[in-house]
């Protein structure tokens, strides 16, 4: 397999990963030389490894020079069977690439993610489905060349079972859960230890909540007072970590595999908190699920004021490094979004909705989230800003 590259790494090792090959050539930009190391380090991370065997550099709007370069690692290898893959390179490269396959009667291939096949440009008419499936979410990181480590978690009381129970609780409770939460911060979070919520932010609805928490075991020797106030405790870092916005990750998880419960195909794998390395920077994804080697990503933001521009960058630069314009990205916030004070001034959210959409990240409020498994399973299947 002759690889054609570009800036980005992963289309084309998706291709690698896909088929298979016991040996690959990579011919890449001089203008991003560094990508022919980042093609060579995540081939390592296939199944079976393929042997690297050339590695050169052209001009990318050169054709002669993708044609040469073509021509010499198949000199004198009448026994090679070549394909030639185009995901992710130049089209000036590309042309070269097609007119190389046509005059080698090779395939020319394509990943065109969208429709999950491969396309050989040399038969358009004879489309092969993308078969890529992956059991962890590493092996995505790894052919990224991203690797991913663990980051340690406080300890809790409660079991899993439990904070998911809560999870979903704080998830579908949209006012009374905002309320709750605003008042438990209010009160002391994100510590461990006694709390005490006065009467007056305990209205009916965040009483029920505070119950079913209690039920779950994120609060204990939870006690009413006579005055309408609540004392409880809050058992360990944990649970303080949890109610302080561990919970909103906990939530998408588990809608995401309640929806693949009912659809096992809707994706391959899932993961939340996942914390990888690019190069010395560490960076965390909140949620991210694999389909046909295709991610979404989401961030979660359960602060009383999650419309911050820089998170909107931050998520798109992470999406940069998983694929650039192939990854999902999901922007997830517990607030609804904030009234207009005036029809004259300056409006932030809406500056921050205009912001999201020039970064192609779609925007799932507080009053989105009762219905979180229908926003998955559309921009899984049919997202809002495509694949390009």
């Amino acid at each position: 397999m002759i690889l054609l590259l570009g800036n980005r790494i992963q289309p084309a090792t998706m291709l690698a990963y896909h088929l298979q090959p016991d040996r690959v050539a990579c011919i890449g930009s001089a203008d991003r030389p560094e990508t022919l190391d980042e093609v060579t380090a995540a081939l390592a991370h296939l199944p079976r490894p393929p042997r690297v065997e050339g590695r050169r550099k052209v001009a990318p709007y050169r054709l002669d020079e993708t044609l040469a370069a073509i021509d010499a690692l198949l000199a004198d290898r009448a026994d090679l069977a070549p394909v030639i893959g185009l995901t992710g390179c130049p089209l000036p490269m590309s042309i070269a690439g097609y007119e190389a396959g046509r005059r080698l009667g090779c395939p020319v291939l394509y990943v065109n993610t969208q429709g999950a096949e491969i396309v050989d440009f040399t038969r358009p008419e004879q489309t092969e489905p993308l078969r890529i499936r992956f059991k962890k979410v590493d092996d995505y990181l790894a052919i990224c060349g991203l690797a991913a480590f663990e980051r340690g978690k406080p300890a809790c009381v409660s079991t899993e079972a439990d904070r998911q129970n809560a999870a979903q609780l704080l998830g579908r409770a949209g006012e009374a859960g905002i309320r709750l939460i605003a008042a438990l911060r209010a009160a002391g979070l994100p510590q461990a230890g006694v709390v005490h919520l006065p009467a007056a932010g305990l209205d009916d609805e965040v009483r029920r909540l505070l119950r079913g928490l209690a039920r779950a075991r994120l609060l204990t020797d939870r006690i009413e007072r006579l005055d309408g106030s609540v004392t409880c405790r809050i058992p360990a870092a944990g649970e303080a970590a949890f109610l302080n916005g561990d919970w909103l990750e906990a939530y998408v998880w588990g809608v995401a595999e309640a929806l693949r419960g009912l659809e096992p195909a809707l994706f391959d794998v899932a993961a939340r908190g996942v914390a990888f390395r690019s190069g010395t920077a560490e960076r965390e994804i909140d949620f991210i699920a694999l389909r046909g080697g295709v991610p979404l990503i989401a961030s979660c933001k359960s602060s009383a004021d999650p419309w911050h521009k820089e998170d909107l960058d931050e998520l798109a630069a992470i999406a940069q490094l998983l694929g650039g314009n192939y990854v999902t990205r999901l922007f997830i916030a517990h607030q609804n979004p904030p009234l207009r004070v005036s029809s004259q001034a300056a409006d932030p959210y809406r500056q921050f909705q205009e912001q999201a959409r020039r970064l192609r990240i779609v925007l799932v409020t507080g009053r989105d989230l009762g219905r979180l498994d229908e926003i998955l399973r559309q921009e899984l299947l049919d997202p809002t800003y495509k694949p390009v």
